[in-house]
């Protein structure tokens, strides 16, 4: 259900069935589903969310290898036991939260200090980060899965997310055109070089999530 770049979803009743489907990065398979069946919890509070990352946290180990950085499914990840960062992490956590019954939307963001030394000529790495926005008890709530952080105060109609901009609300990361770290990297680049970041709402500004 991706709606366009720096455009909010509409938080409705309908809205919140539409994020407990998977899309085709995001689809299931037995694995994910009986490690779903297994943990405690639903989506009345966050109890379920934290077991999974809990979970995540004890079953997965990191790989340096942008070859394959945003080109898999869950389903790959869950089979391989081995994330690349925090887009596998978000990816795998999404997928199991939406089993579990919890409304979720990916999150894509830019690091503000890359969008500042691109708009100057300063030739930096792409920084980012991928966060999940959950339903918990009818209220939308920040999942940093990666950094293992739940936000309940939080303003889910800013785009201003601490030292991050939010760029995309979206079913996974295929669904906004990007396969692959390539193809990131040049979205990301196409998005900021004049974008004028003074028109974000700031409710979230001072949010204190730091990750490089």
């Amino acid at each position: 259900m991706f709606n366009g770049f720096f455009n909010h979803i509409i938080y409705t009743e309908d809205v919140k069935k539409e994020f407990l489907k998977n899309g085709e990065q995001t689809l299931p398979n037995d694995k994910i589903s009986n490690i779903a069946n297994k943990i405690q919890g639903d989506n009345a509070s966050t109890i379920a969310i934290n077991r999974i990352l809990y979970w995540m946290k004890n079953n997965l180990n990191y790989e340096n290898n942008n070859s394959i950085k945003f080109a898999r499914t869950a389903t790959q990840i869950m089979n391989s036991g081995i994330y690349t960062g925090c887009s596998d992490f978000a990816l795998l956590f999404e997928t199991i939260a939406r089993e579990k019954g919890i409304p979720t939307i990916h999150l894509q963001t830019v690091r503000k200090r890359f969008v500042q030394d691109l708009q100057n000529n300063i030739q930096t790495p792409t920084k980012g980060h991928h966060f999940c926005e959950c339903c918990i008890n009818n209220k939308w709530i920040l999942v940093d899965p990666l950094g293992n952080m739940i936000l309940e105060k939080y303003d889910n109609m800013d785009f201003n997310l601490g030292q991050y901009f939010v760029f995309s609300k979206s079913t996974d990361i295929f669904e906004t055109g990007i396969k692959n770290l390539e193809d990131n990297n040049n979205l990301m680049k196409e998005l900021f070089l004049e974008f004028d970041t003074r028109n974000f709402h700031r409710a979230n500004a001072n949010i204190e999530i730091i990750r490089e």
